[in-house]
């Protein structure tokens, strides 16, 4: 039996109204075809055209960055498995096909200079061309569809667009070119039926001769008509989101300099906009640029925050640093950006501004200097850009991707990312209780539960305990929004996605209620409150592992009494002579595998014994000692859960490898021994360090026993460290206050159901609300059951001063009970 203990009377810290937001990122075909309901894929014909730095690699299967990055482009189509998923037939224009007609891209005769190609068409009498769009093109009867090109002929042509799907015609109009200069031509299609997989046809009756330089179908119906997909934008508002970071993510740094997010490739007429490359294997076509994304903040009332380029291309993607002029002028079109946002209508960009149709200012007062940026370069281009951006711009505050602080540099917030498992939001829920308070403020910028329960409900549950912490301490974190936000579920880069849509239906993953429900139940006041529960041990599961300097000599490996042999090197290769084992140096196969993760010595090596299964027993082996030789035994030594995403999708890692085997560490060296956990960026100090006395160039015994709960180490039958294996609590809980309401937000980890004791220092009234997220731990959502998880709502009685609340076993509870007036 839990319980709670609360003092409204002791007000802790006020709430944040800005805590919980969103982070768009354009990936998984998030935006294009998605919010941005462009319905015809390939609309600007240059999806087939890399990156003007890059070279294409196995016949147009891979580009390959001038620094030696890699990515699967398909002459355009994008990721391999995109193409076997949604059987994409072969064409050498992405998504365009045509019957009697031929066609080809010419890369001389474009509608402008922003436009690297136009699609020149021979149709031949009865010739089409025809779009697939974004696996179809979705019709809803009764709705208006805007299609309008850019096209011209030498010879006036006589031209019929159309919606079809096999003989069924939704909707048709007639259109005759007769200019041989560009010129925007437009219709209105009124569907008179359903369908999900369309497509847009431009057939030619009498044949001809055709140059397309743009072309685009929309939904006239958009979420107050300001041009984004109405059910995806409902769904972000009913998040009850404070904030909004953009556009990026990785895609503001750009894996080549062409590659970069530019401002002014963003703004304007969205013929007019350059696309790019982006990393996430497609293109964009930037039609959901700057302005709008301000616009949206506007129209859902949330705080933009702009992320923009610092100078500098993805690290994670082998980075080039901008000099000189170049460095200048990203530097200068982030100036530009905020100009544009908030500048006077007589200003160059607020005029563009103004022309676009919002002639008074935006809202603009933060900023990110880079995503995920790090070390000197970073700071270097860092600081630059702050003491720009300040000088004219004194209000505006900044977002760092590090702590620039710690280096003596100034900064507002510091923007962290936390990417795990369930088990690790669960541990860490005093997280951020030890931060200094004159310290900047912290932005969870990026969070979420990527391995194990990926999408499904206890991996919500998880991050709903993590929030529980930071709701504690919201007087130094001050923003934390979910990553990634956006899934076509036709082309899924990264998992999980907060919303997964397709052409017609979007729903959330069980995530999604519960950024929900925090998001939307906020007080005023974090009162104190304590709680008393059971705690959770962390699976853990995998026998021993030998890591550090190559040439290390051992013998006598038992597990549970029976002999055990390496069965993964990872980084090493064993030789054996009479029962004596060495371990040598990594061989260059291994080398270049390792080089692909983060913090690898590929000197060093890195052996497994035995399976992944076991989660108790014995492990006993002599290892020689050596003068200055640091011994590194790994315990649990199995591979953490998968991930979806791959960073080289040309080059998948191997089943085991050097990134996803994370053991317990015990290091002994020079007399010392201490434990800890190996994990991302740095490891975590299991027990501090202890005396150990080794016999130098001999065989020490070194055991090791656990049952899941606790671990015991021995070196030559001595005890060095006893510790439990890491834990959580079952429940979790934070308390807020109004002077009307006490809002408890309480999260059952377990798997049992919890009477939880409720003792307050106030009266309340009998009849309360309560606010349920309940399943199993798999449970999933998906668009056949999209609210299979779902916040359900109760009217409830029996609350009073001291009462019980039944949690149901994994949980996430939020209960809103109405204070008597004078009732302390």
């Amino acid at each position: 039996m839990g319980r709670i203990n609360i003092k409204t009377a002791k007000k802790k810290i006020p709430v944040t109204k800005n805590l919980y937001g969103i982070f768009l990122e354009d990936i998984n075909r998030a935006v294009d075809g998605g919010l941005y309901p462009e319905m015809l894929r390939n609309r600007s014909f240059e999806d087939s055209i890399p990156p003007i730095e890059c070279t294409l690699e196995d016949d147009g299967y891979a580009i390959v960055s001038p620094t030696g990055w890699r990515d699967e482009f398909n002459h355009g189509e994008g990721l391999t498995r995109w193409i076997r998923q949604n059987e994409v037939p072969y064409t050498p224009i992405p998504a365009w096909y045509s019957k009697r007609t031929k066609m080809e891209l010419d890369t001389s005769d474009t509608l402008n200079i922003h436009r690297q190609a136009a699609l020149a068409v021979h149709f031949r009498e009865g010739g089409i061309i025809y779009n697939t769009g974004f696996c179809g093109i979705p019709q809803k009867n009764g709705a208006s569809y805007k299609f309008y090109m850019f096209a011209k002929a030498e010879k006036p042509i006589k031209l019929i667009v159309s919606i079809s799907e096999g003989d069924k015609v939704y909707a048709s109009a007639e259109i005759t070119v007769n200019s041989n200069t560009y010129s925007l031509y437009q219709a209105t299609l009124v569907s008179d039926g359903d369908t999900r997989k369309a497509k847009f046809m431009i057939s030619c009756p009498m044949g001809g001769m055709l140059k397309i330089g743009f072309v685009s179908l929309m939904p006239e119906d958009t979420y107050l008509g300001h041009g984004l997909r109405k059910d995806i934008v409902e769904k972000l508002k009913d998040m009850n989101p404070r904030f909004f970071r953009f556009p990026g993510g990785c895609i503001v740094e750009g894996f080549t300099p062409s590659t970069v997010m530019r401002f002014r490739n963003t703004v304007g007429p969205v013929w007019e906009r350059p696309g790019h490359q982006l990393m996430w294997h497609y293109r964009t076509y930037n039609g959901l640029g700057f302005h709008e994304y301000l616009q949206l903040c506007e129209d859902l009332d949330m705080e933009p925050l702009y992320v923009f380029n610092c100078g500098m291309t993805c690290q994670a993607r082998k980075e080039v640093l901008m000099e000189g002029p170049e460095l200048e002028d990203m530097l200068q079109d982030t100036l530009d950006a905020i100009e544009y946002a908030i500048g006077p209508v007589d200003s160059k960009w607020g005029a563009l501004r103004a022309k676009m149709g919002h002639p008074e200012p935006f809202r603009l007062n933060m900023v990110e200097i880079g995503n995920e940026n790090f070390g000197e370069a970073y700071e270097e281009r860092y600081i630059k850009c702050y003491n720009a951006i300040k000088e004219r711009y004194p209000h505006i505050r900044f977002v760092a991707n590090t702590h620039v602080e710690k280096h003596g540099l100034p900064v507002d917030i510091v923007d962290e990312h936390y990417y795990n498992t369930t088990e690790f939001f669960a541990e860490n829920t005093d997280m951020y209780h030890s931060y200094d308070r004159k310290g900047p403020e912290i932005f969870l910028g990026e969070v979420s539960v990527v391995r194990g329960y990926v999408g499904q409900f206890y991996g919500a549950l998880g991050e709903a305990a993590f929030f529980t912490g930071i709701e504690k301490n919201q007087d130094i974190v001050t923003m934390v929004s979910y990553a990634p936000l956006l899934e076509n579920v036709n082309y899924n880069a990264w998992f999980p996605n907060l919303i997964r849509f397709n052409n017609t239906e979007c729903y959330g993953i069980p995530s999604y209620y519960v950024w929900k429900l925090f998001g939307t139940h906020r007080g005023d006041y974090i009162v104190e409150s304590t709680e008393e529960t059971d705690r959770i041990y962390r699976p853990v599961k995998g026998m021993a592992s030998l890591m550090g300097a190559a040439d290390l000599v051992y013998r006598n490996a038992v597990w549970n009494g029976t002999k055990v042999e390496i069965s993964h090197e990872l980084m090493g290769r064993v030789e054996e002579s009479s029962g004596i084992f060495t371990i040598r140096t990594p061989d260059t196969q291994q080398r270049e595998e390792s080089s692909r993760f983060h913090g690898v010595n590929p000197d060093e090596i890195f052996v497994i014994f035995g399976e992944e299964d076991v989660t108790s027993g014995t492990f006993e082996i002599d290892i020689r000692a050596e003068q200055n030789r640091e011994i590194i035994l790994g315990i649990f030594s199995s591979r953490i859960p998968k991930e979806v995403y791959i960073s080289d999708e040309t080059h998948p890692p191997k089943d085991w490898n050097v990134g996803n085997v994370r053991p317990f560490l015990w290091r002994l060296k020079d007399g010392r021994s201490r434990l800890e956990e190996k994990e991302f960026p740095e490891n975590v100090i299991l027990d501090q360090e202890k005396d150990v006395k080794l016999n130098v160039d001999e065989f020490n015994r070194f055991r090791y026993t656990t049952d899941g709960k606790k671990l015991l180490l021995y070196v030559n039958d001595e005890l060095i460290h006893e510790i439990e294996i890491p834990s959580f609590k079952a429940l979790n809980t934070v308390v807020s206050d109004t002077d009307q309401e006490i809002i408890i937000k309480l999260v059952n980890m377990a798997e049992q159901d919890d009477e939880v004791v409720i003792n307050l220092d106030c009266d309340v009234l009998d009849e309360y609300r309560s606010y349920l997220l309940t399943a199993h731990k798999m449970a999933e959502n998906s668009f056949e059951y999209p609210e299979n998880v779902h916040e359900v709502e109760h009217v409830r009685k029996g609350a009073g001063k001291n009462f019980i609340y039944k949690a149901p076993a994994l949980s996430v509870n939020v209960l809103r009970l109405v204070k008597k007036q004078g009732g302390y």
